[in-house]
């Protein structure tokens, strides 16, 4: 489209340029029956007048000499009313002449300055006319002049108009290059995007590995430790042997629950909904476990970010596990307060807590995961007085702790 339009415009140019020559070389040409008596002088007057017309109409294309072009063509024209008094054939030699003036788009004081170097030129010729022929002519004349001035004003609006067709065209380029930039930069995106979602499946792959190894990895390592002691008390003593028998019984079962736990977690990772995804893991925890639950919500969810429901759900379910594993809890309460500036989780259990126990898988995954995100996780406990766990993660400003752990408090 944009070079259709281009053509358009390049033939116009070309249509008006020709249209332009072709008019001056007949009005040139119409000065010949006017020579009296077959005087050589204006013969020449007029060879030399057309001549210089021609080599104008290609000179004008030099744009930095181009005034001083149009000012010759403009004193040629009064040069042939001056020399031909009585005919306002020059008029229509100014025409096509001051619709290549104002087509140039001079500045304003340049076009003053020609204009009054017209009105000039014009008296003269006025004056000559009316001392020669009369003052009909000189009417003729002035009355003539009013169409030199529409031809002025053609040229400016033709300017006018290749000004908008240029900016139109630059716009058209800009907006081109533009959309070019667009595309492009939504091709990145595109990339980044399916980079970070390969990113994302790693390292939630990862994760998972994680939590397997710490948790059912180290009950069937304790499990086949078991095992191995179960071997050796078949052989000694009958009521050892049962006795490890209910161990191994146990470390199946609460890897079984780890397992099931893991399953349901990764299920409700999936689930649009945060909070439905904590109703519904804090509801199956009691149906497994028979710990009573009750979850207390402060603040707008939303406020959540997407990256860090997987961490707090793991939070809840590795607290309500300990809860129950550990503390022998049968209540857990759950709070979490969500603000513009940071999220807060506050989990705590009626268990038998244990102040001077050191930190173990359970815990330490915890703590690994809210670092992940900047957050901290502390955790308090007296005994008798069950066991509270308090996550918290700024939304303002991250924060990362190297070092050993303040509390060592083993639950796992």
């Amino acid at each position: 489209m944009i070079r259709k339009e281009l053509l358009i415009g390049v033939m116009s140019v070309k249509a008006l340029l020709f249209t332009r020559i072709f008019t001056l070389m007949v009005s040139c040409s119409m000065y010949l029956p006017l020579v009296k008596n077959d005087n050589w002088f204006e013969y020449l007057f007029i060879a030399l007048g057309a001549a210089v017309y021609a080599a104008n109409h290609f000179l004008l294309k030099i744009e930095k000499y181009d005034v001083w072009f149009c000012l010759i063509d403009i004193t040629v024209g009064f040069s042939f009313g001056f020399m031909f008094p009585g005919t306002g054939l020059f008029i229509i030699m100014l025409c096509p002449v001051a619709v290549a003036f104002f087509l140039r788009g001079f500045n304003r004081k340049m076009a003053w300055s020609v204009l009054c170097l017209c009105s000039i030129l014009f008296s003269i010729v006025l004056i000559r006319t009316y001392l020669l022929v009369g003052n009909e002519y000189v009417m003729d004349h002035i009355t003539s002049m009013t169409f030199v001035v529409f031809c002025g004003v053609v040229g400016k609006l033709i300017g006018k108009l290749f000004e908008a067709q240029e900016t139109a065209k630059q716009q058209f380029q800009e907006l081109t290059d533009s959309h070019r930039a667009l595309s492009a930069a939504h091709q990145e995106l595109h990339l980044y995007a399916k980079q970070v979602e390969e990113l994302t499946a790693i390292h939630e792959r990862n994760r998972m590995a994680r939590d397997i190894h710490d948790t059912v990895g180290h009950k069937m390592t304790a499990l086949l430790v078991q095992l191995q002691l179960l071997r050796e008390w078949q052989k000694r003593d009958s009521r050892k042997a049962e006795e490890t028998v209910g161990v191994c019984e146990t470390l199946a079962r609460e890897a079984l629950d780890d397992i099931r736990l893991s399953v349901r977690t990764l299920q409700t990772e999936s689930d649009p909904s945060f909070i439905e995804s904590l109703k519904q893991l804090t509801e199956d925890f009691y149906k497994n476990a028979g710990v009573t639950s009750e979850l207390t919500v402060s603040g707008d969810p939303a406020l959540v970010p997407l990256s860090l429901h997987p961490t707090v759900i793991r939070t809840v379910q590795e607290a309500l596990t300990n809860a129950k594993r550990h503390g022998g809890a049968t209540a857990c309460s759950i709070q979490l307060a969500c603000t513009t500036d940071s999220i807060s989780l506050v989990m705590k259990d009626d268990g038998k807590g244990n102040p001077e126990a050191s930190l173990g898988f359970g815990l330490l995954n915890m703590k690994k995961r809210a670092a992940e995100h900047g957050g901290s996780i502390r955790f308090e406990s007296e005994m008798d007085q069950g066991f509270t766990v308090i996550a918290e993660f700024s939304l303002a400003n991250k924060k990362w702790s190297f070092g050993p752990a303040q509390q060592k408090e083993s639950l796992s």
